[in-house]
C-alpha cells in the first residue's frame, strides 16, 4: 500500500511539473506576442508621424534640406546611447575593435544613410499618398535585389506576380499629378538600400546579438557620418545661409521634436527586427502606409483618385 501510495505522489508531482512547464511555455509565448505587438505599434506610430513632421518642415516651415533632416535622428540617438553608457545604465556586452565595425556596421551605416536621406529627398518631388502607394513596390525590388546576388530563382509565378504589381503601379502614375521620373528614381534606390540594409541589421541583431541601445551605440555613429557626407555634397552652401539657419534658432520645437522621433524610429525598427525578422517588419510597413495614405488626404490635401486607388488595391 505504502508503495501504491509512493507512486501515486510520484505521478501527481510529474502532472504538476508537466503543468508547470506548459504554462511556462505559454507565459513565454504570451509575453514574445505582447513585445512584438508593442514594438510594432510604437514603430508604426512613431515612424508614421515622423513622415508628416518631415513633409511640414520641407514644405510648410520652407526648410528643404532633407538629408540634414535624416541626420538629426542618428546623432540624438547616438547621444542618448553614449550617455546610457557612460553613466552605466547600459553595459556593452560586445566589444568590437575597429576592422570589426568597418566590415559589420559600416555597411548598415552606409545603406541607412541611403534610405533617409532619398527617403526624406522624395517629398520634394512627391506627394506623401503617392509615395505611400509607391511603396507597395519594395517587394519588386527586393526580389530582383535576390535574383541579382542569386539568392533566389525568378519562377513563373513570381514573375506573374511582379507584372500584376507593375500594372497597378502604371495604372496609379497614370493619374498622378505630381509624377516626377526623377523622384520614382529615388524611391527604387531607396528601397533598395532599405533591403540591404535590413540584411545587415538581421545579421548584427541576430547571429551577433546585439541589444536595441548597443545597436544604437555601434550604428549611429556610421549613419551620421554618411549622411554628413551628403550634407557637405549636396546643402552645406545653402545651409549655411543666414535665413535658413535662422529658421531653426527662432522656431526650434520642430526640430528638436523630429530628432526624437527619429531616435525613436530607429530605436523601434531595431526592436521589430530583433522580435519579428525583416519580412514582418516590411509587411507592417505596407500596413502603416495605408494609414499614412489616408491621413496626407486629410492634412495636406492630396489628392488620390479612384484610379489611383484601384493601382493601389493591385500592389497591395
Amino acid at each position: 500500500m505504502r508503495r501504491s501510495g509512493a507512486s501515486a505522489a510520484s505521478v501527481e508531482d510529474g502532472d504538476g511539473k508537466g503543468m508547470k512547464k506548459v504554462r511556462s511555455e505559454a507565459d513565454v509565448r504570451w509575453m514574445y506576442y505582447a513585445k512584438a505587438l508593442t514594438y510594432l505599434l510604437a514603430w508604426s506610430l512613431v515612424s508614421g508621424l515622423i513622415i508628416i513632421l518631415n513633409n511640414w518642415i520641407l514644405h510648410y516651415d520652407h526648410f528643404p534640406f532633407p538629408i540634414t533632416l535624416s541626420a538629426s535622428g542618428p546623432l540624438f540617438s547616438w547621444l542618448v546611447a553614449a550617455t546610457l553608457v557612460a553613466t552605466g545604465h547600459t553595459k556593452l556586452e560586445r566589444r568590437m575593435t575597429f576592422g570589426l565595425w568597418l566590415r559589420n556596421i559600416f555597411p548598415i551605416g552606409f545603406f541607412t544613410a541611403i534610405t533617409y536621406a532619398t527617403g526624406n529627398e522624395l517629398y520634394m518631388f512627391l506627394s506623401v499618398s503617392f509615395i505611400q502607394m509607391m511603396k507597395s513596390l519594395s517587394p519588386i525590388v527586393v526580389l530582383f535585389l535576390l535574383v541579382l546576388f542569386r539568392l533566389d530563382v525568378l519562377t513563373r509565378e513570381k514573375l506573374a506576380g511582379v507584372l500584376i504589381m507593375s500594372v497597378g503601379m502604371i495604372i496609379a502614375c497614370f493619374d498622378e499629378p505630381t509624377f516626377s521620373l526623377w523622384g520614382i528614381a529615388l524611391m527604387v534606390v531607396g528601397e533598395a538600400a532599405e533591403a540591404m540594409r535590413m540584411v545587415f541589421f538581421q545579421h548584427l541583431l541576430g547571429q551577433q546579438q546585439f541589444g536595441l541601445i548597443e545597436g544604437l551605440f555601434y550604428t549611429c555613429p556610421a549613419n551620421f557620418f554618411f549622411l554628413c557626407i551628403g550634407i557637405a555634397i549636396f546643402e552645406e552652401k545653402s545651409l549655411t545661409q543666414p535665413e535658413n539657419y535662422n529658421r531653426v534658432v527662432n522656431n526650434p520645437l520642430p526640430y528638436v521634436v523630429v530628432s526624437c522621433m527619429g531616435f525613436g524610429v530607429i530605436l523601434t525598427t531595431l526592436g521589430v527586427i530583433q522580435t519579428c525578422g525583416s519580412l514582418t517588419f516590411k509587411a507592417a510597413g505596407q500596413v502603416r502606409n495605408v494609414g499614412i495614405v489616408f491621413i496626407s488626404i486629410v492634412m495636406f490635401g492630396d489628392v488620390v483618385t479612384a484610379q489611383q486607388a484601384c493601382g493601389y488595391a493591385i500592389n497591395l
